[in-house]
């Protein structure tokens, strides 16, 4: 713009007796202003860099799989540096609740990382008898120092009661990668297939590991081998399977899992250790997909958090779990909290903010952080029940709406019969999950494979939704992909319609 004014000046003082002279000036305006433009843009281009470098050694890896396939197992093998003795002692330091442990099934997301060093070797810890809250934070304090890169692990649940926390894990907290956990023995049940499915549509790589050869027979190994070589080949899936054996094959499988042409698989024993150096190894070569996802805006963006947990801790108070999509946060910084459940904003002051359960100065996009919060409004102290899934916190520049209804466009990957106006489904959007009715559709009928515009409403809260985020929708076994094009203000509002009675 800077440039085009200039030239405009030029323009009209050529018709004046001073032409020559106010050009030249207006000439050396101009070059100024370019050498601003070309200094400024070097300078957000380095920031950009430097915030890709940054992420560099950070990536967060799913773990999915069907119930009793090992998953929570291998985690705490792979991240407290021990052997399983076959019994559940490694799930053990896994999992968030006591029934979990007592009933060897997860029900909830838990967190671990895994740390590299300098040298390529994983930093061990020697971890306490009893596992304490704050034992479990010292730990990853003392991994996070000693630690050149990091893998952080969110171990979903495998049993289908469980599934909608499964797609909440998916969705909303944007893993780099998912690590499909088979069992040797069982072979790829139904809800590995299922949550292969829902990788597949929210473009996550992926890779497998088989678990539990030490007790599979040799006739079954080879047979569920062969079995996930059909699939992986399929026309669903399309990646080039890639059993991995040697060392030497590390760096093609992790440039193969990145460019989404392979699909690395390992075969390991939690038990006797078989495979692990292997798959520790490819862990530490994963490259960070900050920029490839599309998921995140860099730093120079105004600041979007989008809140997954909640949590009151003593001598701190509130405390938010999630991700940071957008933007750089600080210690200080006033943000809007919302929408709540009448679709508005308050505004809310950071406090602190800690990365990997360290303290930090500062939190940017693509990082998993907690904030702890306190309320701007006066006399208000913010509580756990205030906050519902779906809230975010965002730079007061955004100026947020929050809005009942929009148009995505899908496409139905599976469902039994058609879907009219009217039909209701369960919406994963980000970490939103509300239930959602058609009102609208560019066409009458939708059957599998059908691609529509359509109008969505959602059915019990208003709320704040970005242009181009992906949506999942599921209903039963009904499974649909979209993409949000258009926030629709239809001036649709249940809330004002119950305060005019």
């Amino acid at each position: 713009m800077a440039i085009q004014k200039s030239e405009e000046e030029v323009a009209t003082v050529k018709d004046s007796k001073e032409a020559p002279q106010d050009a030249s000036k207006d000439m050396d305006r101009s070059t100024s202003d370019e050498e601003d433009v070309a200094t400024g843009a070097n300078k957000i281009e380095d920031m950009t860099d430097d915030w890709v470098e940054d992420h560099m050694k950070d990536v967060t890896v799913a773990v999915i799989g069907n119930v009793d396939s090992g998953k929570s197992t291998l985690v705490g093998v792979l991240t407290k540096g021990g052997l399983d003795d076959g019994r559940g002692l490694a799930r053990a330091k896994v999992f968030n609740f006591s029934h979990e442990a007592a009933n060897g099934r997860t029900s909830s997301i838990a967190q671990e990382i895994m740390g590299f060093s300098s040298t390529g070797d994983q930093v061990i810890i020697e971890r306490m008898a009893n596992t304490t809250a704050n034992s479990r934070n010292t730990t990853w304090q003392q991994v996070v120092s000693q630690s050149e890169r990091l893998v952080t692990f969110s171990d979903l649940c495998g049993h289908e009661k469980y599934l909608k926390t499964t797609i909440f894990g998916l969705v909303g907290q944007c893993p780099d990668y998912t690590m499909i956990i088979v069992n040797a023995n069982a072979g790829f049940q139904r809800m590995s297939r299922e949550h292969l499915g829902i990788a597949l549509a929210l473009r996550i790589p992926f890779f497998i590991v088989v678990t539990k050869i030490d007790i599979a027979p040799q006739n079954v190994f080879e047979e569920n081998l062969l079995q996930l070589h059909k699939i992986v080949k399929s026309n669903a899936v399309k990646r080039q399977p890639l059993v991995v054996k040697e060392m030497d094959q590390l760096e093609a499988a992790a440039s193969g899992i990145f460019n989404r042409e392979a699909c690395p698989i390992f075969c390991i024993s939690s038990v006797t250790g078989e495979g692990l150096p292997l798959l520790r190894n490819f862990l530490r070569c994963l490259p960070s997909r900050l920029q490839d996802s599309g998921l995140f805006r860099p730093p120079s963006s105004p600041a979007e958090f989008h809140i997954d947990s909640i949590y009151v801790v003593p001598g701190v108070g509130l405390v938010v779990g999630g991700v940071v999509r957008a933007g750089r946060i600080r210690p200080g910084q006033q943000l809007l909290l919302g929408p709540d459940k009448v679709s508005q904003f308050k505004p809310v002051l950071v406090k602190t903010i800690q990365y990997k359960r360290v303290t930090v100065e500062s939190a940017e996009s693509g990082q998993h952080c907690s904030f702890a919060l306190r309320s701007l409004v006066k006399r208000e102290t913010l509580k756990k029940n205030m906050f519902r899934k779906g809230m975010v916190l965002l730079g007061p520049e955004i100026q947020p709406r929050a809005v009942w209804s929009f148009k995505a466009e899908v496409v139905i990957l599976h469902h039994a019969t058609t879907i009219r106006e009217g039909y209701q489904a369960m919406i994963h959007c980000g970490i939103i999950r509300q239930c959602a009715a058609v009102k609208h559709m560019s066409c009458e009928l939708l059957r599998s494979g059908d691609k529509a515009i359509v109008t969505f409403r959602w059915c019990y809260h208003a709320e704040y939704v970005n242009l181009g985020e992906t949506l999942l929708f599921r209903e039963g076994r009904t499974k649909g992909l979209g993409r949000i094009v258009e926030v629709v203000d239809d001036g649709y509002n249940p809330l004002m319609r119950e305060a005019e009675k």
